[in-house]
């Protein structure tokens, strides 16, 4: 069990967290530009719920509409589904519209958000059987045939308020290549930085 090291960034989080709403503060995303790969956020562990990813030459980011990340649990899997928006602008438009991608990892359904915890330093091959992508843009869902790819979770750790723990922090990349409605798509430089709780960790009864 790992929990974030105790510099001059985390005591500035917990005093921020301590003065204002905990829950406003956990909720609220935090971009920073990566130098090397224009228009995506730059790789972080610190919960600052962001994503981002090249979807062929596009830009599939977070944005400060969607829940960047929602965990659901149900029938013995567990999918990541990150909401965001093709494109790069702050604002949706006709051209920018509304994007999510959902990851769904079979045989693992932890009963509650504290058990993601169980992910740290874990590299998941999506090519494999029973691993699905479903890609959604512009309200139109395709499900990805996988040639080639993974996610991993390079960092799975506690988020401790007031030595209360809150959330799991899960940071990682993931990248893939496959075909949508039979024509190839590659999915490259993604990375993610989200803290998961009580209000992004859905534990749904199979039917």
């Amino acid at each position: 069990m790992k929990n974030l090291p105790m510099n001059r960034i985390t005591l500035i989080l917990l005093i921020v967290i301590t003065a204002c709403s905990k829950d406003t503060e956990l909720k609220k995303s935090i971009f920073i530009d990566d130098p090397v790969n224009p228009g995506l956020p730059e790789y972080s562990e610190w919960g600052y719920n962001t994503f981002g990813a090249y979807y062929d030459r596009q830009i599939f980011i977070s944005n400060d509409l969607a829940v960047p990340l929602k965990v659901i649990v149900s029938n013995d899997s567990t999918t990541l589904l990150f909401s965001g928006q093709l494109g790069a602008s702050t604002y949706y438009s006709d051209g920018e519209a509304g994007m999510s991608m959902r990851l769904t990892i079979p045989g693992y359904a932890p009963a509650d958000y504290s058990g993601l915890i169980s992910l740290d330093d874990s590299i998941m091959d999506l090519s494999k059987p029973d691993y699905r992508v479903e890609i959604s843009i512009y309200s139109s869902d395709y499900q990805a045939n996988i040639l080639d790819g993974q996610l991993e979770i390079k960092r799975a750790q506690k988020l401790l308020v007031d030595k209360e723990q809150v959330e799991v922090i899960l940071s990682g990349y993931f990248n893939f290549r496959a075909l949508i409605k039979n024509e190839p798509v590659s999915v490259t430089e993604g990375r993610f930085d989200v803290g998961i709780g009580k209000d992004n960790f859905f534990n749904i009864p199979a039917k």
